[in-house]
């Protein structure tokens, strides 16, 4: 199997533009690196290496716990959204807002800001989402599918309000970090199911690199990709405004 250095991943992230400072945001599937040196805490060390003390680190902690009638526990409720996301909410330091769908969490400066829930929503204005957007944070997906883990793109989705999701509000039980509990409620962007349709975000991701919105690392047949927030959503709202299918399909259509 292959075997990646906490320097090969510092490398990789500066290829693909992080640079000391920034504010991104990664999901990764961690096979597509091999065995990375120190594991996953290796593998947080280099991130964090590479964007230094000033910069901000942000991973999706999604549990859908309102979903599944469950406590969201800010502290204790796991992430589903893999290793990485798992190690950095756990660590000294972590802020991680208190959405009881789609949880993220933040080690840095800019921490407490961006994870600070102006709404009930999930996705659109007055989300956690906005506030990555708003800052202009680079979106890094490490060996992820286009229809996979770019979770922020049903934040374009909302913007845009495309016809086959609609808001649906979820509620339960937050438990906060000092242990009192409260209601909560949270409002998901949801397929609309007696639509028959399918992601197919493939084609617009191709053009994303093509164009430069996206920066694209294929190693070892992974894909790697560094995404700006603000010039995706420039680019993408309008155009799922004007054709709200351009990443979706009808099931059954070729």
């Amino acid at each position: 199997m292959k075997r990646t250095s906490k320097r090969q991943i510092v490398e990789l992230m500066q290829a693909l533009g992080v640079r000391a400072g920034d504010t991104i945001s990664v999901a990764a599937f961690i096979p597509s690196l091999g065995l990375v040196e120190g594991s996953i805490a290796g593998l947080t060390t280099a991130i964090q290496e590479t964007i230094g003390p000033e910069g901000t680190l942000v991973v999706p902690t999604f549990t859908a716990s309102f979903r599944r009638g469950e406590t969201f526990d800010v502290k204790a409720s796991p992430s589903f959204n893999g290793a990485l996301s798992e190690h950095v909410r756990k660590q000294p330091g972590a802020v991680r807002s208190t959405c009881g769908l789609f949880a993220q969490a933040a080690i840095g400066p800019k921490a407490a800001e961006l994870m600070r829930r102006p709404s009930d929503s999930c996705f659109g204005v007055g989300s956690v989402f906005a506030n990555l957007f708003d800052a202009d944070v680079k979106m890094i997906g490490l060996g992820i599918d286009w229809d996979q883990g770019y979770s922020w793109f049903m934040h374009l989705e909302r913007l845009a309000e495309v016809p086959f999701r609609r808001d649906e509000a979820f509620t339960g039980t937050i438990r906060q970090v000092d242990a009192s509990e409260g209601p909560g409620r949270a409002v998901h962007f949801v397929r609309i199911e007696e639509i028959p349709w399918n992601r197919d975000r493939e084609p617009v991701g191709h053009e994303l690199v093509a164009s430069g919105i996206a920066r694209e690392i294929v190693d070892a047949g992974c894909a790697h990709r560094l995404i700006g927030s603000k010039a995706v959503a420039e680019a993408l709202v309008p155009r799922l405004q004007r054709d709200p299918w351009c990443m979706a399909a009808m099931r059954g259509t070729p």
